[in-house]
């Protein structure tokens, strides 16, 4: 019975047309597969990100203070694994206008550039965004 709702659970999940290939690979794989193809995925981002850095470091300018780059502990359920994300922390000056519309910026062009899509479950990257607030002491 459990396998039967698995099976049909499976089944029922859309992937959209415009999905990444590994997506469509990741989504029929088994257990063991998807670990190594977010094992795989890890590798690869970690192979790039001295371009993607240097790509939002030249695009932002004066409006990005800081880019720090740190991992994070992940846990992917459907798997029953434990690893660690690669997390991108943007650091925004105070004066920078509109921060909402520069992070899905960040997202488009993971996208477009480097065909890394943080939305999918299974990318072993994660965003974050700060804006420095001034403080009175």
């Amino acid at each position: 019975m459990r396998n039967l709702i698995k099976k049909i659970l499976k089944e029922s999940t859309h992937i959209s047309k415009d999905a990444p290939h590994w997506v469509h690979i990741f989504h029929d794989a088994s257990k063991e597969d998807r670990i190594a193809l977010i094992e795989k995925n890890k590798k690869d981002i970690q192979k790039v990100l001295p371009r993607i850095i240097e790509f939002f470091k030249e695009k932002f300018g004066d409006d990005l203070v800081k880019l720090v780059v740190k991992e994070r502990g992940a846990y992917y359920g459907h798997e029953s694994y434990s690893t660690n994300k690669i997390v991108i922390d943007f650091r925004f000056s105070d004066k920078t206008p509109n921060v909402n519309q520069l992070k899905r910026e960040v997202y488009n062009d993971l996208t477009s550039f480097f065909n890394i899509d943080v939305t999918y479950y299974g990318t072993p990257l994660d965003l974050e965004f700060h804006k420095a607030v001034w403080e009175k002491f």
